[in-house]
């Protein structure tokens, strides 16, 4: 179920983020407080088209988090592989 129309690439950068916080956890965490303030401040950043928009929801921040964190596990996954 899509909850928000957004670009793919948007799900590929959570993904990314998380992937990498397996190796350097700093990166994961300062992913994590990015998305919080943005919530917090009640505004979404998208950063590859230079926007800023007001409006934020607890699904929105929260889908982004499980995203990062799917990116996490898996790599995680590939690090105990390796």
């Amino acid at each position: 179920m899509l909850l928000y129309k957004r670009a793919p690439y948007y799900i590929i950068i959570h993904l990314f983020f998380g992937f990498i916080a397996a190796w350097i956890p700093l990166i994961g965490i300062l992913a994590l407080t990015y998305q919080i303030t943005q919530y917090a401040l009640d505004i979404r950043v998208f950063p590859i088209e230079f926007l800023v928009t007001p409006g934020n929801s607890l699904e929105h921040t929260s889908l982004k988090i499980l995203e990062m964190a799917i990116g996490y596990i898996s790599g995680l996954l590939v690090k105990r592989l390796i």
